[in-house]
């Protein structure tokens, strides 16, 4: 499959069964178009398995008293008001990992994943002004993890990765996995990747102001193999974290109802899905962002397990679960799943097509449609002088507009837009060419602009430093 132009530039495909390491594929480049291969030791973004890592380090705290998982919203922050009927006395720090905390936000989860870190100080102010209270029971979203990260640094003056580091990473012995980028070693970083249909979109790895405890680890294939050996046979080589913490960590506590018939997850616990396929109880945890895709799934009974990362996202979300599928049959012997694979393997080519078509067909349709009117305007760059300097939103902060090689471009945190001209005073904004355009429109008379459902005023130039009132770049 990987030959295929457009499947992914580097895997890492790792089997543990007891002792031994069957399968140990790592392969490909780690950037497309530049030279230097994926090894054993290279770094993967695993994305939302950053949960599960954060159910061990929970469990620990509450065996060691360091934060209970019986503690409420009202006990570390006191003064916090939640839209009605969610009630900070009664969820938990448990409600928070299992998905049951009956919160829904849009602007923390797109904040963290994609803009700026915010800060464990600006979170009572945050859930109060930006959550709404949804209906009881399991919803798999980021914001129960992103919240407990922040009440565990409010309860203790330390951030999450720290107490990851020292609670469950340094113990477990899992050099090679980082949860801050910068501190990773560069000539080991694999970058993520989406196709065009005609060549590679590469991105960096997420900026540390991005990697938060819902999704911010990166980790080596070596080291997925010892942290599938560990979560197998709940026991840490140093003893910490405990037997116990594991067993609390994989229990589940919610109700989850994921289904396509065949691979069925009924249950939560506070970092893994529970499982079944063919009377077979696994533990699963996929991971997602732009450009990448992984897996860990472990099939205690057997002593095996399977971790799976690709740095595209080529259609990549269904290969993988046919892939998990075909790995619990053939590791119970049924050897009706080599059907399966070859399936898949022939079935590729199209099904990536399929998903590059209806990536253009999206962008396109949006692209035509008339409230653009027909993407006609070409302003000169002197015509669009008018456009630059920085603006401000309530709900996303600053936002700055600049002169880039190509045109105008929109800064917001790590966020970058490209904005097309379609009609004076009109852009479509969108991050690469397969995202669709969305409007970026400017209000002169009110002297701010509107970006979708936020409006941003423009900063006064009185209160810009000194070289930046045109919102051209300063020299240095």
């Amino acid at each position: 499959m990987q030959q295929i132009p457009g499947a992914f530039p580097a895997v890492s495909a790792v089997v543990v069964h007891g002792d031994a390491t069957p399968l140990r594929f790592v392969q490909g480049t780690a950037r497309a178009g530049h030279p230097g291969q994926v090894d054993h030791r290279s770094l993967f973004y695993i994305a939302s398995q950053t949960k599960s890592f954060m159910a061990l380090l929970a469990a620990h705290l509450d065996e060691t008293r360091v934060l209970p998982l019986d503690t409420t919203l009202a006990q570390i922050w006191p003064q916090l008001k939640l839209p009605a009927p969610a009630d900070p006395a009664k969820i938990t720090m448990a409600d928070l990992l299992s998905h049951q905390e009956n919160l829904r936000t849009d602007t923390l989860n797109f904040l963290t994943a994609y803009v700026r870190d915010v800060p464990a100080a600006d979170y009572p102010a945050m859930l109060a002004r930006y959550t709404q209270a949804r209906s009881e029971g399991f919803r798999y979203a980021n914001l129960g993890d992103l919240i407990y990260g922040a009440a565990l640094e409010t309860r203790t003056g330390r951030p999450w990765q720290a107490w990851l580091q020292h609670e469950v990473l340094r113990p477990l012995r899992l050099d090679r996995v980082y949860s801050r980028s910068s501190r990773a070693p560069e000539r080991r970083l694999t970058w993520n990747h989406r196709w065009d249909g005609r060549a590679w979109i590469a991105y960096p790895l997420k900026p540390d102001g991005l990697m938060h405890a819902a999704g911010g680890l990166l980790a080596s294939s070596d080291d997925m193999a010892a942290w599938m050996r560990a979560n197998l046979r709940r026991r840490s080589p140093t003893g910490t974290p405990s037997a116990g913490s594991f067993a609390r960590a994989q229990r589940a506590r919610a109700k989850a109802e994921l289904s396509d018939g065949e691979f069925v997850c009924d249950g939560y616990s506070l970092g893994w899905y529970s499982c079944a396929y063919k009377n077979q109880q696994v533990l699963m945890h996929p991971g997602g962002y732009v450009g990448v895709v992984s897996v860990t799934l472990l099939l205690p009974a057997m002593d095996t397990g399977l971790s799976l990362v690709v740095n595209s996202d080529s259609a990549m979300e269904g290969v993988q679960l046919e892939l998990m599928k075909a790995f619990i049959g053939l590791a119970t012997g049924q050897a009706d799943e080599r059907e399966r694979l070859r399936a898949l393997v022939d079935g590729y080519p199209a099904r990536l097509a399929r998903t590059v078509a209806k990536r253009g067909d999206a962008v396109q349709k949006i692209r035509d449609d008339t409230a653009w009117g027909g993407w006609n305007w070409s302003p000169s760059q002197a015509q669009t002088q008018r456009y630059l300097g920085r603006f401000e939103s309530d709900r996303l902060g600053r936002l700055e507009v600049v002169q880039g090689r190509d045109g105008l471009q929109a800064r917001l945190g790590a966020m970058q837009l490209r904005l097309m001209p379609a009609s004076p005073g009109l852009f479509g904004a969108s991050k690469s060419v397969l995202d669709a355009p969305e409007p970026f429109r400017y209000d002169e008379a009110a002297n701010s602009l509107r970006w979708n459902d936020d409006t941003f005023v423009r900063v006064p130039v009185a209160d810009l430093p000194a070289g930046r009132a045109t919102g051209r770049r300063v020299r240095r």
